[in-house]
């Protein structure tokens, strides 16, 4: 079978697993790929650039140039809205199958199988799913007893019962790293990968809230850890093929299992020997896990902090396992061995004081984070926080259909803030970009006088320069990553003559 992937302006891991499957399997995969340059739902968001850049046309026109057997979308919310123009499209040129999947149809599979154009719906994980469906339709026929899969049937949607969750990580094989490699800079650049699937925990705005309450409740083993000879397997494997210069370890929680991390750290550095980045919990870091991280080459820690308001982070956002101490702990382990670490900050939480951004922000400005990233709440569909804000008179049901019709700005925005908050998040989301780059006790007067509240005016180019310059200077991959990103994807475009020689689009 022929089968296509369509998706926007990011590596999916999802898809690159799911096309290893279907390429074990004997099938023909291809990508459609939107670069959604300008309005790339991570930073940038200028509407008459990614009008003058749109790709929406050619990927739909390579879906229908090379027609697929099956045609794939696995969407997020941030994305939900582009794969329904996309499929839309195509599905008024050609009747082909398509299917959605991911962590939105998942949380709300009732709404998305009722458009038109979608004809299954795939909710939880879906490496067996997609392989029995298309080995069903290969054989001329469609399986539609498929576990995980909801199918349009003449009498209805035949909804199957959810299977459980993959223990054997190990089972699963290698990404097709080759489906994204022309589009992303994988090559010579960042490697993604994932050594665990789950999160021990269910903080209320998190995707797992949805999975652990609503989807996989029962499931006693929620949390499964792949093999170190696995995972160093894969790198060993992939380092020889893409040459790769650090990796990106996207685990929720890439130290939970101690044990594990021991082999791992000592193995990684032996036959790997690269910089990594990785998300951990404050509360896991303690002396002996700092120097673990730093002997085996973490070059990045990513917090996801929130808040400093013990009220907030307990009752709202349900993150009791972190304590003030706990931070402060880890943030000092990472200051004394050197480690470089960026903070994940909340705005908009249910029930929370503005004025305790100041506070944070007083905390942020004594440490050495390299980046505090600002986000404005999203209230992802189904989450408990959801119910939080509605509760609040934040939310109306009418917003909460259109964030699950994917129609809400999202957190990069300041999609759910008012007012006061508003203006606060745009001030210290600039203050933020000064961090790095201002001494402390600059840092602390601006704050301490509120001349920082004057920062809402400062162009947000200029902001974003900052994080640039900051992410050049220290190395911080991601960043690097993501102007290398914009330079490629521009670069075809002059290319194609899509500009003229001062950039402006023709």
């Amino acid at each position: 079978m022929n089968i296509t992937f369509a998706y926007l302006a990011a590596e999916s891991m999802a898809i690159e697993i799911l096309s290893s499957v279907l390429k074990q399997d004997g099938h023909r995969v291809s990508l459609a790929f939107d670069p959604g340059l300008f309005d790339d739902k991570q930073y940038l968001d200028i509407p008459f650039l990614n009008k003058a850049f749109s790709k929406k046309a050619d990927v739909v026109d390579q879906i229908l140039k090379h027609p697929p057997d099956l045609l794939c979308f696995s969407v997020g919310t941030d994305n939900y809205q582009w794969a329904c123009e996309i499929a839309r499209a195509v599905k008024k040129a050609i009747n082909v199958p398509i299917i959605f999947g991911g962590i939105h149809v998942t949380a709300v599979p009732d709404r998305v199988i009722q458009n038109a154009f979608v004809d299954m719906v795939c909710v939880g994980e879906g490496e067996q799913a997609i392989s029995e469906l298309a080995r069903s339709m290969e054989a001329g026929g469609l399986d539609t007893d498929i576990l995980n899969i909801w199918f349009k049937t003449e009498g209805g949607v035949k909804k199957n019962p959810v299977r459980p969750l993959i223990q054997d990580l190990d089972s699963i094989p290698y990404p097709d790293k080759d489906l994204f490699d022309r589009h992303i800079p994988i090559r010579n650049g960042k490697y993604m990968m994932m050594t665990s699937r789950g999160c021990p925990y269910q903080c209320t705005y998190c995707y797992n809230n949805v999975l652990r309450r609503s989807v996989y409740g029962a499931e006693k083993k929620y949390v499964r850890q792949r093999s170190v000879e696995g995972v160093i397997g894969e790198l060993k494997a992939m380092k020889k093929e893409y040459a790769f210069t650090n990796v990106a370890f996207m685990d929720d929680c890439f130290v939970t299992n101690r044990r594990w991390f021991r082999e791992f750290a000592r193995r990684y550095k032996e036959e790997i020997d690269l910089p990594y980045s990785c998300m951990a919990y404050t509360g896991q870091i303690d002396e002996e896990m700092g120097m673990l991280l730093k002997e085996s080459g973490c070059n990045r820690m990513m917090f996801g902090i929130q808040t400093m308001d013990r009220k907030t982070r307990e009752e709202v956002l349900k993150r009791s396992f972190e304590t003030d101490d706990k931070i402060r702990r880890a943030i000092s382990i990472c200051d004394v061995l050197s480690i470089p670490y960026s903070l994940d900050h909340i705005f908009g939480a249910p029930f929370a004081d503005p004025l305790e951004h100041e506070r944070t922000a007083a905390f942020y400005s004594t440490t050495k984070a390299i980046r505090v990233c600002c986000y404005a709440l999203f209230y992802y569909p189904k989450t408990e926080i959801t119910e939080d804000g509605i509760k609040a008179g934040i939310l109306s049901r009418d917003a909460v259909d259109s964030i699950e019709e994917g129609k809400a700005r999202l957190y990069v925005y300041g999609s759910s803030l008012r007012d006061d908050e508003l203006k606060i998040f745009k001030s210290l989301r600039n203050f933020y970009a000064l961090l790095p780059i201002l001494p402390s006790p600059v840092l602390r007067f601006m704050l301490n006088t509120g001349i920082y509240r004057a920062l809402r005016f400062m162009p947000r180019f200029f902001a974003l320069a900052c994080e640039a310059f900051v992410s050049i200077k220290t190395g911080h991959q991601r960043g690097v990553d993501y102007i290398r990103y914009y330079a490629q994807h521009l670069k075809k475009a002059f290319a194609r003559g899509e500009l003229d020689a001062s950039g402006a689009s023709k």
